[in-house]
């Protein structure tokens, strides 16, 4: 028996009316988007829209999400942790993370725009003052929008000055540790500075952790760690949900007070003995040696596209690298002809990025040969002239 449809209500059709004409004027700036339909991954080679490409745009770094890992065999919590959810699993992952970070405790959530959404607000007050840097994350943006706190704009990578303590109790200086449509990060220098006059540190290390100080991302390296550390997990770790790492008051404050924590089902806990396996892997010998083969690859395409081409790219060495053309078009059209040849590099345009910077933005992983990275380079290098 065929389930009729039920016809759409006037308010639906409005709504469709209302949101087609938006999708029509992306169209018309070249913001369109979709989810490109990848089928049959290995590694860094799939299918794409009919042809076998190799991916210059993956945030897996050390190829870690493709390796097999046998998880708990229950698939969910059953309830929020505050409630009946909370499990050994989620404990024991959580303090080993705490530890290896150097923080006294770690609250493990789903994602890590779930984390920084729920934590800044529960963090922050009216009295602070916030400083953010102006390419921060949508995630981070959106944390500091939901909190009470003033918030101020600091220039890329400039470091915020200091108030006085009795205007406010508290100066937050809120940024990543590499930024991720840049591959650039703030000094280190700047980052103690700021810990030194008394500010506190939110450090998002989603392009950090797993890379820098064996691991433990760029915060690692120093002298006082961070107020706050968010570790998302679904980029070098090759996983999936977030930690975030402070002391173990603004940890248990976070547990009770984050909504995105206290009304949420506890992470699976099949993803959380898929993080522990994760873990042991960036922070043992085979994590170096991943390590090792990635900076090789990125030193190789810098040379390679530096040499022939005169690109600049950050003085922080990171897989990331921002071949910045200007128009949305112009990117659309160069990442078609990479697909083209064989490469598969995402156009990056607004909102992601700001207005007039599309850009294609290169990732180099582990997984790469280097013959790969030469053949990339040669044919990346003759689309730009081209273009």
């Amino acid at each position: 028996m065929t389930r009729r449809v039920p016809a759409p209500a006037s308010g639906n059709r409005e709504l469709d009316s209302r949101l087609l004409e938006r999708l029509d004027d992306e169209a018309q700036r070249s913001l369109t988007r979709r989810c490109p339909p990848i089928r049959g991954r290995e590694g860094l080679a799939y299918a794409l829209d009919g042809r076998e490409v190799v991916s210059y745009c993956s945030n897996d770094y050390l190829g870690l999400s493709q390796m097999p890992i046998e998880a708990a065999d229950a698939t969910g919590s059953g309830a929020s942790r505050l409630v009946c959810g909370d499990l050994e699993v989620h404990r024991r992952v959580e303090a080993r993370f705490a530890e290896w970070l150097g923080h006294e405790d770690a609250v493990l959530f789903p994602s890590g725009f779930q984390a920084n959404a729920s934590v800044l607000p529960c963090l922050l007050s009216k009295d602070d003052r916030v400083h953010s840097d102006r390419l921060n994350h949508a995630s981070l943006i959106d944390g500091m929008r939901l909190s009470a706190a003033p918030r101020s704009l600091l220039e890329h990578l400039q470091p915020p000055k200091l108030g006085s303590r009795e205007a406010a109790p508290r100066d937050w200086w809120v940024c990543e540790s590499v930024f991720s449509m840049d591959g650039d990060g703030p000094s280190l220098g700047d980052l103690e500075g700021h810990l030194a006059g008394g500010g506190c540190l939110y450090l998002d290390e989603a392009h950090g952790l797993g890379l820098f100080a064996g691991g433990r991302g760029r915060g690692a390296l120093l002298r006082a760690r961070p107020t706050i550390t968010v570790a998302p997990l679904g980029k070098a770790f090759g996983c999936a949900g977030a930690f975030v790492a402070g002391s173990k008051v603004a940890c248990a404050w976070i547990r009770s007070h984050a909504r995105g924590f206290v009304f949420s089902t506890g992470v699976s806990p099949m993803l959380a003995a898929a993080i522990e396996v994760q873990l042991e892997r960036v922070r043992g010998p085979e994590g170096e040696a991943l390590r090792g083969q990635l900076w090789r690859k990125v030193d190789r395409f810098r040379t390679r596209l530096g040499a022939s081409h005169g690109q600049a790219f950050p003085a922080l060495r990171s897989p990331i690298h921002p071949i910045v053309v200007g128009s949305n078009a112009r990117a659309l059209a160069i990442s078609a002809r990479l697909l083209d040849a064989g490469w598969h590099v995402q156009a990056i345009r607004p909102p992601t990025v700001p207005e007039g910077s599309a850009r294609l933005r290169v990732t180099i992983c582990a997984g790469h040969s280097l013959e790969q990275v030469d053949a990339f380079a040669d044919d990346l290098l003759r689309c730009l002239e081209d273009a």
